[in-house]
C-alpha cells in the first residue's frame, strides 16, 4: 500500500492534467474526508462484526475502484466518485490496523510494545513510498501524468492479493457476531463520553495533527512557487519518507527513555509552528525544503507519542470501533478546514504557512494533557 506512484506529483496531476484550480483541489479533499468521516464509524464495525483481515480486504479492493475512476478521463464529478471508493478504503484501514497489531500482540503479550511495532509498520510503508515517489516523477515527466495514476491500479490489485494471507488473532474478544451492529457503534462514542483523559488525549492530537497535515497538499504548491521543476517534486516527497521513516523510530525511542513524556510533545510541537512560521517567510528553495523536513520529523511522527495512552484508556472489546471514532473525528476537522485553505492558496501559500504555524503554537501553550496520561 505504500508504492504510491501518483503521490509526488499529485498537485500537477490534479492541476496539469485533472484542470482544477487548487480551491476545486481541496473542495475535492474535504469531501474526501467528510466520506471518511461518514465511514469511519461503519467501517471500524465492519472491522469488528466480520473480522479484520476481511476489512483489509475490502479496502484495497476499493482502492483499485477509485485509481479506476481517477484514470480514465480529466472530470471532476468523475473524482469525486473516485474519492468516494478512496475514502471507504482508507476508512477500512483506518483504526483496524493498529487494533489488528495490537490485538496479536496482546496474544503474545506483547502489547506494551504496540509503538516499536507500529513504527515497524510504517516504516515498511515509508521505505515503499520512498521508491516510488521519484518513479512517479519520471513517470510524469517522460511518459504521463494519467498513468502515474493507472499504475496504483495494479499495485492495489496486488495488495488484495496479498490481504487474502492475513489471519486474525485468537481473542476471546474477537467474536462479535452476537452484538447488534448499532450497539457496536454506540460503544466507540461511549468510551469517548466516559472517559475525560481520553477526550483530552484525541482533542490534543485531532487538532494539531490535523494542521500538520495541511503541509500534505500545500508543500507542492510552495515547491512551484519557488521554481523547483516538475521533475524533482518526486525527490523532494521521497525525502520526506526518508526523514519520516527516521523519525518514527527515533521518536518512540526517546519516548522510552525520558519519563516525562509532555515536554517531549510540546518540544516537537512547538518547533513544528516554528518551522511553519519560517517556511511562511522563505523564498530559498533549498532552505524551504528543509524547513519542510523539520515539520516532518516533529510532526507526522508526534502520534507515537500517544499511543500507549489512548490505548490504556481504551476497553479493549471493541477497539477498533474506538480508533475508528477518534479518526473520524480528525476527518470531520480536515473537511471542515480544507476549503478555507484553499481560499488562502488561490491567494498566497506563503500566508498559509505562517498562519497554521501560528495555530499550532498557540494549541501547545493551552493543551490540558498531563505527563500522567502519557
Amino acid at each position: 500500500m505504500g508504492i504510491h506512484t501518483v503521490r509526488g506529483v499529485s498537485i500537477p496531476y490534479f492541476t496539469i492534467w485533472g484542470g482544477l484550480t487548487f480551491f476545486q483541489i481541496m473542495i475535492l479533499q474535504s469531501y474526501f474526508t467528510f466520506m471518511i468521516f461518514l465511514f469511519e464509524i461503519p467501517s471500524g464495525a465492519i472491522a469488528d462484526f466480520l473480522g479484520k483481515n476481511k476489512a483489509l480486504t475490502l479496502s484495497a479492493l476499493s482502492l483499485i475502484f477509485a485509481t479506476v475512476f481517477y484514470s480514465l478521463v480529466p472530470n471532476l464529478w468523475l473524482f469525486f466518485i473516485a474519492e468516494t471508493f478512496w475514502a471507504l478504503g482508507i476508512a477500512l484501514i483506518s483504526g483496524t490496523d493498529e487494533a489488528f497489531i495490537y490485538t496479536t500482540l496482546k496474544t503474545l503479550g506483547k502489547e506494551k510494545e504496540l509503538p516499536k511495532y507500529m513504527a515497524r509498520n510504517r516504516t515498511m510503508y515509508l521505505g515503499a513510498q520512498i521508491f516510488s515517489a521519484p518513479l512517479g516523477s519520471v513517470i510524469a515527466k517522460y511518459v504521463s501524468l494519467q498513468f502515474t495514476m493507472m499504475l496504483l491500479g495494479y499495485i492495489y490489485a496486488l495488495a488484495f492479493i496479498v490481504s487474502f494471507s492475513f489471519k486474525e488473532p485468537h481473542s476471546k474478544n474477537n467474536n462479535h457476531k452476537t452484538d447488534r451492529y448499532l450497539n457496536i457503534i454506540k460503544d466507540g462514542f461511549k468510551q469517548l463520553k466516559r472517559n475525560k483523559i481520553l477526550r483530552i488525549l484525541c482533542l490534543d492530537r485531532v487538532l494539531i495533527e490535523s494542521l500538520i497535515f495541511i503541509l500534505f497538499w500545500t508543500y507542492q504548491i510552495y515547491l512551484g512557487a519557488v521554481n523547483v521543476p516538475i521533475l524533482f517534486f518526486g525527490f523532494v516527497t521521497s525525502a520526506i519518507s526518508v526523514v519520516n521513516l527516521i523519525f518514527i523510530n527515533v521518536i518512540p525511542m526517546i519516548s522510552q527513555r525520558i519519563k516525562n513524556k509532555l515536554i517531549l510533545l510540546i518540544s516537537v510541537d512547538i518547533i513544528c509552528g516554528i518551522a511553519y512560521i519560517f517556511l511562511g517567510f522563505t523564498f530559498n528553495a533549498i532552505l524551504g525544503i528543509l524547513l519542510i523536513l523539520t515539520i516532518v520529523a516533529t510532526g507526522y511522527p508526534r502520534y507515537l507519542i500517544y499511543i500507549n495512552g489512548i490505548n490504556k484508556q481504551v476497553e479493549s472489546e471493541n477497539r477498533a470501533t474506538v480508533l475508528s471514532t477518534i479518526n473520524m473525528f480528525t476527518s470531520f476537522l480536515r473537511a471542515l478546514i480544507l476549503p478555507f485553505i484553499g481560499i488562502i492558496l488561490e491567494w498566497n501559500v506563503f500566508i498559509v504557512f505562517i498562519f497554521i504555524g501560528g495555530l499550532i503554537i498557540l494549541l501547545t501553550l493551552v493543551t490540558r494533557v498531563k505527563n500522567d496520561y502519557l
